[in-house]
């Protein structure tokens, strides 16, 4: 059985145990601190028994996310972590209030489905806040093992999966989103699904995977709109990857088919974006995330004079929102110390991808279909995402819904120039 089935079969049979003792009980903090501790346990000698040369990668990571879990519990009085203000605190308000109460699940409350998922759970054991931390921590080291599997899957240099994983598992935001009552994680982790499927699929040519892609994407999108654009990318590479010759061939069927879905899905995402980017529009200021303060100001905000009303708008700034988006708060735009933490604890990842693809384009012939495959759908998704997004602080939180798709990229690219410099460097030895 694979390390993280056997994680989540050990901590649904735990869920199972607390829901029958649930009615002996009184203090569901101690219960759960119980519960958790036990299966922290579980989850360590399930690590230490995984004969893998990354398994203290995987511990590390893990160990790092419950310390930052535990202090966003009972360290709040003395620094509370970016991000677990506002949305976490509304989340955890609302699951609570559905587990005293399950009819609520069937009306519209704050947090949407993600509130909804563990006000159910809740209810079956008990108001358990520090369990409903601890899946995120569980989600998150789930991304990690998938982006491991993705990276096993495509053969790729043991030295670049340990590098990547290295980076997966200590990425500032990524450990902060585990830790705190967000939605982001299970997001990240069906997205990561969802491309883990796209790749097989790529590889193998397996209908059932492109099955299997679609739907946990679409289980993505139920948490968060946004991520849809993701799609787009998706039906670029089925509409034109050929797998009988490993390339994508274009004709002008499957052109206009494509542009066909990419004018509607603009006309959508750039008139209804209110609606599915509300979310978007209370603008977060960086130091609101990192001093806590609550106010909305938007001091972080980037390119104030442009607005995105119209497919013509979307064409000419779409590409400048979408990398802001990724980017942002660029030095050009820092205000202070806050702005220089953000950047090179954040954007400086997804800034080096960009940089590392365009300067390394001739190395990649080895991997290139699938280089541009990822490639598209990074592009995609942050159009669609920039569209909505007008301030560094929303930024940070919402490009961690797609880290993990930057991480796999950049694996697949480091070890394409790898392959390829080898490849140079053996036939200078031969020819002397």
């Amino acid at each position: 059985m694979k390390i993280m089935q056997l994680v989540w079969l050990s901590l649904l049979i735990e869920i199972l145990i607390l829901a029958i003792i649930k009615p002996i009980f009184v203090s569901f903090e101690f219960l759960s601190i119980v519960s958790v501790s036990i299966h922290i346990l579980l989850f360590t000698l399930i690590i230490l028994s995984y004969k893998s040369k990354y398994n203290w990668i995987f511990l590390l990571a893990f160990l790092v996310r419950i310390s930052f879990m535990i202090w966003d519990i009972y360290g709040r009085n003395i620094f509370i972590l970016p991000n677990s203000e506002g949305d976490a605190i509304g989340f955890k308000d609302s699951a609570v209030a559905i587990s005293e109460n399950i009819l609520l699940i069937s009306t519209d409350v704050y947090g949407g489905l993600y509130a909804k998922v563990m006000g159910a759970l809740f209810y079956i054991v008990g108001p358990q806040l520090i369990l409903g931390h601890y899946i995120n921590v569980l989600l998150s080291i789930s991304v990690i093992y998938i982006i491991y599997l993705i990276l096993k899957m495509l053969e790729i240099n043991t030295w670049v999966i340990s590098v990547i994983l290295l980076i997966a598992a200590f990425f500032p935001n990524s450990i902060i989103m585990s830790a705190i009552f967000l939605r982001e994680m299970i997001i990240s982790f069906f997205v990561i699904l969802s491309l883990y499927h796209y790749i097989k699929w790529i590889k193998f040519g397996k209908t059932f995977n492109v099955f299997l892609c679609i739907l946990f994407l679409s289980m993505a999108s139920m948490f968060h709109s946004g991520v849809v654009g993701i799609f787009l990318g998706y039906a670029f590479g089925f509409i034109f990857y050929k797998r009988s010759k490993e390339k994508f061939r274009f004709s002008i069927k499957s052109v206009f088919v494509f542009l066909l879905i990419c004018v509607v899905s603009i006309v959508i995402f750039t008139q209804l974006q209110d609606t599915l980017f509300k979310k978007f529009s209370e603008v977060e200021d960086l130091s609101d995330i990192y001093a806590t303060a609550n106010s909305r100001l938007g001091g972080s905000a980037y390119l104030i004079g442009i607005t995105i009303e119209s497919p013509r708008d979307f064409i000419i700034y779409g590409p400048i929102k979408a990398f802001y988006f990724l980017t942002a708060p660029l030095p050009t735009n820092w205000r202070g110390l806050v702005d220089i933490f953000t950047f090179f604890s954040d954007s400086i990842l997804y800034l080096i991808t960009i940089i590392y693809f365009l300067l390394n384009r001739k190395y990649f012939k080895d991997k290139k279909t699938l280089i541009i495959a990822l490639t598209v759908v990074l592009i995609c998704v942050s159009l669609i995402f920039g569209i909505g997004v007008g301030n560094a602080g929303t930024a940070v939180r919402h490009r961690s819904k797609i880290v993990s798709i930057f991480l796999v990229l950049l694996g697949i690219m480091m070890d394409a120039k790898r392959k390829n410099l080898v490849k140079k460097n053996s036939k200078k030895l031969l020819k002397k």
